[in-house]
């Protein structure tokens, strides 16, 4: 995270940073920035590592990181109020989540059809189709035991289709997406079934998330944990308005975030972010001078609007 760099480690970062992720590019431990995608944490920096993560086995926890969207994912429309929560496994990242009872939705185990077919059902928010493909089901056999859940029970967004009460998250190992200039990256994906939704920002699931180091010093995260300031709203608005990440950017002779034209998307998901940053601004009370004291994190919103910026945060890397 640059904002969490002294001002000495930052320069020294010029020239060594690539702008893009491509895997075919870059020697192992490279460091480079996001393709520019909203939920791929565009104000870190990113370790390239040759291989894809494990498997997570059912009862661990893993690092993740996760930035709230809504929009096209991957060619799959995300709908508001009913796409799961997504995060990326990422070690470092400074936030777990426990994977409680997990499936393995592998090319390996069901055919890669078959799993990308499951993908972009809970990209959508289509537990229907999941679990149709989950069980390989015929249309007609889904419609048969959808029709029996209404009768019998007062449907949820997971009680009418039992094969998923199994399940309190599903894994997509070394999912590969799309990455500018050049495509060929991949990283492993988790998607929460029981709580939360991907318009989400972190904050707004703490009970969810910890903080600590892993697996014994684990603790419920606060909004004033450092990983929780980067991946909170800061993880859309702070990628144009940090100078930090700004000068990292300059150093390298990476592109610049562009100005978000008023209405567009960008512009009224920033928006978002800004309303959560002030609904949590309002819950800290108190709380905000120490919060803005503290030089080792991202900045939140002061009430006069403005933003506080780091002056010499500790050195950190990454």
């Amino acid at each position: 995270w640059p904002t969490l760099l002294s001002e000495s480690a930052r320069l020294s970062l010029n020239g060594a940073v690539a702008c893009h992720a491509s895997s075919s590019r870059h020697p192992p431990n490279a460091l480079y920035f996001g393709d520019g995608a909203i939920q791929h944490q565009q104000t870190a920096l990113w370790v390239h590592q040759p291989g894809d993560l494990p498997f997570a086995p059912s009862g661990s926890s893993v690092e993740v990181t996760h930035c709230a969207y809504s929009g096209a994912r991957g060619g799959d429309d995300v709908r508001p109020s009913r796409s799961p929560m997504w995060f990326h496994m990422m070690p470092g990242s400074g936030i777990t989540v426990e994977v409680g009872r997990t499936l393995l939705a592998s090319p390996q185990t069901f055919g890669h059809a078959r799993s990308k077919h499951m993908h972009a059902a809970l990209v959508s928010g289509d537990f229907r189709s999941f679990h149709r493909l989950l069980r390989n089901l015929t249309e007609a056999e889904e419609d048969a035991a959808e029709v029996r859940c209404w009768r019998e029970a007062r449907p949820q967004r997971r009680g009418c289709f039992p094969a998923l009460l199994a399940y309190d998250s599903v894994q997509f190992p070394g999912w590969r997406r799309r990455c500018f200039p050049a495509p060929g990256c991949s990283s492993s994906e988790l998607v929460m079934l029981a709580w939360g939704l991907e318009v989400q920002f972190v904050t707004e699931q703490l009970d969810h998330v910890r903080c600590g180091s892993a697996p014994h010093a684990l603790r419920r995260c606060t909004p004033t944990d450092a990983p929780v300031r980067q991946q909170g709203p800061s993880c859309l608005r702070a990628a144009r308005r940090l100078p930090a990440l700004l000068a990292v950017k300059r150093g390298n002779r990476c592109s610049l975030p562009v100005p978000l034209e008023p209405g567009t998307f960008g512009d009224r998901f920033e928006r978002r972010a800004d309303a959560e940053a002030a609904r949590l601004r309002r819950a800290l009370g108190d709380a905000v001078a120490a919060v803005e004291a503290d030089h080792a994190l991202n900045p939140i919103l002061r009430r006069d609007g403005s933003f506080f910026v780091p002056a010499s945060p500790q050195p950190q890397l990454i």
